[in-house]
């Protein structure tokens, strides 16, 4: 049984790490810290926290293709075992695509079983309620992950593709000009000739230039995802899930996403981020502030 998502709107907003915002803008890359955010609903409450769980030589050495789980909780986490495990969403290893993305090895993902199971650790397996994960290929000239209900099936149709743009500008210029933005479809739709996405996953405009400075120095990036209607509770944490593996395939390393149409693929690279879930768009005060002043 999926733990509820019961709302439509969500913010998710990732743990600043200091030290290693510190050891990058001195200019040490291998400072990598394990990643946590949190799930804050339209009034401004913590809703969820996810947490990261992975070895600290895999991150430093192998980001973001390394192994790892990400453990959400209910409410605010306390760091201890008094807050509940709903999801559990893992990561296998992966070799890194210095072609297209040809093997299941290469092909990035992330499995959400239901409740807590130690997936990094012992390679435990749970029950799993859905999976998004890269195609073939990797989406050819644009990234895409395809989102199941279940577990991942190629010979089966995908509840909806996530795919990505086919050119993006990062650092400076994709904070405040190019903003890449990922739709979300159904297959079939892909097929027409001009596609319309039912809903889209896009990169927010950082209000102002100290927000935009936060993001160059401590890999603070801002998301609206816009969840398709009609999707149950286990599509809706595989988007959620989604949202997070473009979090770290795309935006773990340094802050700019590149093309390389050489090996005919759009490989992106960034840091980490604050991820905005949402049906609707939010108001232009209430939550929007309230999201602001968690830290």
């Amino acid at each position: 049984m999926p733990h509820p998502i019961p709302n439509q709107k969500y913010f998710l907003k990732q743990k600043i790490d200091y030290l290693e915002a510190i050891a990058n803008a001195a200019g040490f890359g291998c400072c990598e810290q394990s990643n946590m955010y949190s799930v804050i609903d339209e009034e401004g409450k913590v809703a969820f926290t996810a947490v990261e769980k992975s070895s600290c030589f895999c991150r430093c050495c192998c980001n973001p293709n390394h192994k790892f789980q990400l453990n959400l909780y209910e409410g605010k986490w306390d760091g201890k075992e008094n807050t509940k495990q709903v999801l559990t969403m893992y990561h296998p290893f992966k070799w890194p695509a210095c072609c297209p993305i040809c093997f299941d090895c290469q092909r990035g993902e992330l499995i959400v079983y239901d409740g807590a199971v130690n997936a990094w650790e012992n390679d435990e397996e749970g029950t799993i309620l859905s999976h998004a994960k890269q195609p073939v290929c990797g989406g050819g000239f644009r990234p895409q992950f395809d989102i199941w209900d279940g577990k991942a099936d190629d010979e089966k149709e995908p509840a909806y593709v996530i795919r990505g743009p086919c050119c993006c500008i990062g650092g400076i210029c994709g904070d405040f000009c190019c903003l890449p933005t990922f739709g979300i479809f159904e297959k079939k739709e892909l097929e027409a000739d001009e596609p319309k996405p039912l809903s889209e996953i896009k990169k927010d405009k950082p209000d102002g230039l100290g927000a935009g400075a936060r993001e160059l120095l401590t890999d603070a990036d801002n998301f609206t995802i816009n969840l398709p209607g009609g999707s149950n509770d286990n599509t809706k944490a595989a988007i959620f899930a989604s949202s997070l593996l473009i979090d770290y395939l795309f935006f773990e390393e340094g802050g700019n996403i590149y093309c390389d149409m050489q090996e005919q693929q759009l490989d992106a690279y960034a840091p980490t981020s604050i991820v905005a879930v949402a049906f609707v768009r939010a108001p232009a005060d209430s939550a929007e502030n309230k999201r602001k002043r968690i830290n």
